[in-house]
């Protein structure tokens, strides 16, 4: 209904503009008035011209360089329209209607440099073009998105503007065109330095999280990806014609858990988040070459619980979930953990990490840290921000055995992780 009324409006326009030429030429006469009124006669026919050629029928295909791609990487996209009557057409806008999501920019190490500017992770990308196409029935054009935000980004249309030379006529149509972009979190080496503790013989470390005990050999399992060659097998291996390994105490003991912290919290900064994930995937790869028994779970608008086996599709949809991850959830993140403790084994080591930690979240991982083996507590958040609260609640955990690592600017900017455990 609104299209036709429209179509109708700008008939009359062209219809008024060849009434009153002709009535001037008519009634006025003479050369100057029938000259007025052919000369401007072909502009006339190319607005009717216009108006009845249709931009709804184009054939419209984009192209990613790549389809997924890593925080603070750059894509190239080709777009192309193919017409099927080339009319000759004057001008030509095509806008690209991007998603939300791409309206941030990832600077890598950058965007940590300081954390309380928020707002300059956030960046208006307007992607539009004009072209003169006339006769041509190919119209192409190339753009590049520069330092990706971590996230699924979903394209979804086009829109075409065109019209006549003078502005009376003017054409659109939206074309659905839909893509998808995956970008995964930026990831980092972590370096853990284990804590040492004092005994009678000297000082040592109480035990290691990325050490297998190589000493005591309890069975076999079949090879992962990740195991040392030394620990292979080699009389299994040649009885069951398969790639056998060792299995040590230690990895039948020593399961742990990596907890993330995914709750929407009204004051909480949206780049600790960013550093939370991008934190949390690279903690991830690096336990993964060195640990078997490892499981990792995210609590936020529900629950992802993922236990590591060590395989390609598993750590595919662990970076899957760690990029299309936001910070939602109405139920608090203490509830969240009170909830699943009673479902995590005695004597696991569990690593949470957070952007947000109040009273609640603190008797919670205090909870834990008695029914874990070990409990390391990552905190993300800008040492601007860092208040009496924070030191207090942090202070209290440490008295209660629960090992704090508080990340920060000076920690985030580095090239690798460095992190006490």
């Amino acid at each position: 209904m609104r299209q036709t009324f429209q179509f109708t409006a700008k008939l009359l326009v062209v219809l008024t503009l060849f009434t009153v030429l002709f009535s001037y030429a008519m009634f006025q006469g003479g050369f100057v008035s029938w000259f007025l009124f052919y000369a401007f006669l072909p502009f006339l026919v190319y607005m009717t011209g216009v108006l009845l050629y249709p931009i709804n029928d184009w054939k419209v295909e984009r192209k990613l360089s790549k389809r997924v791609a890593t925080g603070g990487e750059s894509v190239e996209v080709n777009v192309t329209l193919t017409r099927r009557i080339p009319f000759p057409i004057y001008y030509c806008v095509i806008e690209e209607y991007l998603p939300e999501s791409l309206k941030k920019q990832d600077r890598h190490l950058e965007k940590f440099r300081d954390m309380e500017k928020a707002n300059e992770f956030q960046q208006d990308r307007i992607v539009k073009k004009v072209t003169f196409p006339w006769f041509k029935r190919h119209l192409r054009y190339h753009y590049e998105l520069e330092k990706l935000p971590r996230g699924e980004h979903q394209f979804k249309a086009f829109r075409i503007k065109t019209g006549d030379f003078f502005g009376f006529i003017k054409k659109e149509h939206v074309y659905q065109e839909e893509d998808k972009l995956l970008v995964f979190p930026y990831k980092r080496p972590v370096k853990m330095r284990e804590r040492v503790y004092s005994f009678e013989q000297g000082a040592s470390p109480s035990f290691k999280l990325n050490e297998k005990n190589t000493n005591v050999v309890t069975g076999v399992r079949e090879y992962r990806q990740g195991d040392r060659f030394a620990w292979v097998d080699w009389k299994t291996t040649a009885k069951k014609n398969q790639m056998m390994t060792k299995e040590f105490e230690q990895e039948k003991s020593v399961d742990m858990l990596i907890i993330l912290n995914a709750v929407y919290h009204p004051s909480m900064n949206p780049v600790s988040f960013e550093g939370s994930v991008e934190f949390t995937a690279s903690l991830l790869e690096e336990l993964h070459k060195k640990s078997s028994q490892l499981a990792f779970m995210t609590l936020g608008d529900g629950r992802a619980y993922f236990p590591f086996h060590q395989n390609h599709s598993q750590t595919h949809q662990i970076q899957g979930h760690l990029a299309k991850i936001r910070p939602l959830g109405r139920v608090p993140f203490s509830q969240q953990l009170d909830r699943e403790r009673a479902q995590i084994p005695s004597g696991t080591i569990a690593l949470v990490i957070s952007h947000y930690l109040d009273e609640n979240t603190e008797q919670s991982l205090v909870k834990l840290a008695k029914k874990s083996k070990r409990l390391v507590f990552f905190y993300v958040r800008p040492r601007e921000q860092l208040n009496f609260q924070d030191h207090q609640h942090i202070k209290l955990l440490k008295n209660q055995g629960v090992v704090v690592q508080v990340l920060s600017e000076e920690q985030l900017i580095q090239q690798e992780f460095e992190v006490s455990t």
